[in-house]
């Protein structure tokens, strides 16, 4: 580790303060989300679950294929020290998506009858289409480009605040009160098409303001040649994140897809927490792709925080996942608790391979990383084609599970053929074993004493076997404390106090804690 107040030491407060911004915008998102969520699965069936399942698969489909070059903006303009010519990459980039994206929006928009009888089994369904038609060029092609050049601009603190108040409250609140108000289902994608347009157009403006007039300069075969096997990638996770789903509709009735799409929901909050923490490294680590021993200290910390964060929120999430569906969502959806379990599972086991993702894009081993999520997704469609039809949902998160998984272990397989790879595998296993016994615990309240509303109770005995696993296994490190101390300042320095009582002994937190904290 390094020693407190050197340069590198000051770069990993940065890089901490950084994403700590995006994780509070998704932890912020993700608590208005899931207050709506609740609201919202009492407002509409599990059908209509369903439906939105099979309406958010098409606006991922055309983020997927139409919107290459997200990554390649971000790297770009991060990398790019010119004031004058850093903003060519993302005008060059937003005028090609554009330009893709207005003929598809036509097709969408003129065919949405054939589109609703073919995909949702019903011509009445056609306003849906009308709609998402207006949606797709926000959701997945302007905000996208938009939110990559901010990021390499390392503009954090703005994508945070944006992302909460419009893809937080605004949306969440439309789509309530329209579908309230409409009294129709169409209000959801009504809400979707505000609140993105805001979301693109507020984005847009804040890159542009930042970079200056628009300039076209920047070779387009560059963007396409780095993006090009990136793509190849991002079609395969998007196999990998739909096929589930996209199978399930084609063994299962749609409520039974929408009880599915229920537990994702539950796992997609948790899961916005490591596209936060991939976001930010990826900004932070192609500014010194160049610099082999920073790159490697730089995983090798980003592997500690995520184990120390991801790992147990996704046991605990493991462990209360038939209370907390069947309070927040209702009894309908209590049959997706057990898929919930085992996908959350999967990401505990492997929370380490967060770090993995960005360190492909900046070392621009994106080829590389197209064929380890090509490999990944073939063996997972294989499970797939034996599972679903047997175990129906359960079959879908299994197939899911072994994806996360594979991803992560194949990734650490494949670089360290490139690269010395330095994974913190004491706190790996130690956070592992430690969330593993918070999640047995939880579970054996659960068998003594179960009711959906001693959640909170649950949640709370699950804190405390955790940290008390961490101080017993000696996880926290008294340099983890003076990077939370410098990290927050002195006003706020009482939060790392109390966590050193908890966390570490007595020796080494009189020497830790006693230092008066330092500006980065």
């Amino acid at each position: 580790m390094s020693e407190p107040g050197d340069e590198s030491s000051d770069q990993h407060v940065q890089l901490t303060r950084g994403v700590s911004y995006l994780i509070v915008q998704n932890l912020g998102v993700n608590v208005i989300l899931v207050v709506s969520f609740v609201i919202l699965a009492r407002l509409i069936s599990p059908a209509d679950m369903g439906i939105l399942a099979l309406l958010q698969l098409v606006n991922a489909t055309c983020q997927t294929f139409l919107t290459w070059f997200g990554q390649a903006v971000t790297k770009y303009v991060a990398e790019n020290t010119s004031i004058e010519s850093r903003g060519a990459p993302f005008y060059q980039a937003l005028r090609v998506t554009v330009a893709v994206y207005v003929p598809v929006v036509i097709v969408i928009f003129f065919g949405s009858t054939f589109l609703a009888l073919h995909v949702l089994g019903s011509s009445t369904y056609s306003n849906l289409f009308n709609w998402l038609a207006i949606d797709v060029i926000f959701f997945g092609g302007i905000a996208p480009i938009s939110s990559a050049a901010l990021l390499g601009l390392r503009k954090f603190r703005e994508i945070a605040l944006v992302g909460l108040v419009f893809g937080g409250f605004v949306r969440q609140f439309l789509i309530l009160a329209l579908i309230i108000a409409l009294r129709n289902f169409v209000g959801l994608v009504i809400a979707w098409s505000v609140s993105d347009a805001a979301t693109g157009i507020i984005y847009t403006y804040l890159a542009m303001r930042a970079l200056g007039p628009p300039r076209f300069d920047f070779p387009l075969r560059k963007l396409t040649h780095y993006s090009a096997p990136l793509e190849l990638a991002n079609i395969v996770t998007y196999a990998q994140t739909w096929f589930d789903r996209a199978l399930l509709a084609l063994f299962v009735p749609l409520a039974i897809l929408g009880v599915y799409n229920a537990a994702l929901v539950a796992f997609g909050a948790l899961a916005s927490v490591t596209t936060a923490m991939t976001n930010m490294l990826f900004s932070a680590l192609s500014s010194i792709a160049g610099d082999p021993l920073n790159v490697r200290n730089a995983v090798r910390l980003a592997t500690r925080y995520s184990c120390l964060t991801l790992t147990p929120l996704a046991f605990i999430l493991m462990a209360t996942s038939k209370p907390a569906l069947t309070l927040f969502v209702g009894s309908e959806y209590v049959g997706g608790y057990v898929p919930l379990m085992v996908i959350c599972c999967a990401l505990g086991l492997v929370a380490f391979g967060t770090a993995l993702g960005p360190l492909y894009w900046a070392l621009e081993k994106t080829t590389l990383s197209a064929v380890i999520t090509g490999l990944t997704i073939l063996i997972s469609l294989g499970a797939a084609y034996f599972l679903l039809p047997e175990l129906g949902i359960v079959g879908a998160a299994i197939s899911r599970a072994i994806a996360i998984i594979l991803g992560a272990v194949f990734g650490v397989l494949f670089l360290r053929r490139k690269m010395t790879l330095d994974l913190d595998i004491s706190i790996i296993t130690r956070t592992i074993f430690a969330a593993i016994v918070m999640a047995a615990a939880v579970l054996g309240v659960q068998f003594l004493w179960y009711s959906k509303f001693l959640l909170p109770v649950y949640l709370s005995v699950g804190v405390v076997i955790y940290l008390a696993m961490l101080r017993l296994l000696n996880v926290v490190e008294a340099a983890d404390l003076d990077l939370l101390r410098r990290f927050l300042g002195g006003r706020l320095s009482f939060i790392s106090k109390i966590l050193g009582l908890v966390l570490l002994p007595s020796a080494v937190r009189n020497s830790a804690l006693t230092k008066p904290p330092t500006n980065p």
